[in-house]
């Protein structure tokens, strides 16, 4: 009789388990990643390198097959940094950082780098979690990209300044475009 009442009562608590554990289910995203604009931060530095202001960005992100960010190894095409011809592949950076600068009259102005200068794009690390494999799951998260800015004939003390982001994933599918808070050069 009790054993009848124990294996009852372990049936009623798997079973009771097994419901509750099937409601839960993996929250759905696009599989083009998205992201939100979260903060900037800005730090005066003076090292072996120069002066210059160290700057942030955090945008968190969600992607529904969690394909985001690149190995150090990932440079074989379509990854590689440049083409055969030794221009610039757009597709060799996976986070898209567009400088603006205000102008006289106030309005922000984007900054054109020559053919073959990635400006301030750059990589972020493979975010998928080493547990996961190849298997597609949705995945959620910031990245925080640093830069350095030096300054030069564009970037001057009291320059005020914003950057436009995206990102990439490894299926190449782009996001949406934010943009971050001004900041100002410091002296």
């Amino acid at each position: 009789m009790i054993l009848l009442r124990t294996l009852r009562t372990t049936l009623l608590l798997a079973a009771t388990a097994l419901v509750v554990g099937s409601c839960i289910s993996p929250p759905e995203y696009s599989d083009t990643p998205e992201i939100e604009f979260k903060r900037i931060t800005q730090e005066r530095i003076t090292d072996a390198t120069g002066t210059y202001d160290k700057v942030v960005i955090t945008v968190s992100y969600k992607d529904g097959d969690g394909d985001l960010g690149l190995r150090s190894t990932d440079t074989d095409p379509p990854f590689n940094v440049t083409k055969p011809d030794n221009t610039l592949n757009p597709d060799g950076y996976n986070y898209i950082c567009r400088l603006q600068v205000r102008d006289a009259g106030g309005n922000f102005q984007d900054i054109v780098f020559s053919p073959n200068d990635p400006g301030y794009d750059g990589r972020y690390p493979r975010l998928t979690p080493d547990e996961q494999g190849d298997r597609k799951a949705p995945l959620k998260g910031d990245i925080d990209y640093s830069l350095q800015l030096f300054k030069n004939s564009v970037l001057r003390t009291g320059t005020v300044l914003r950057f436009k982001i995206k990102i990439k994933d490894r299926a190449l599918h782009v996001s949406n475009e934010v943009v971050t808070d001004a900041l100002t050069l410091q002296p």
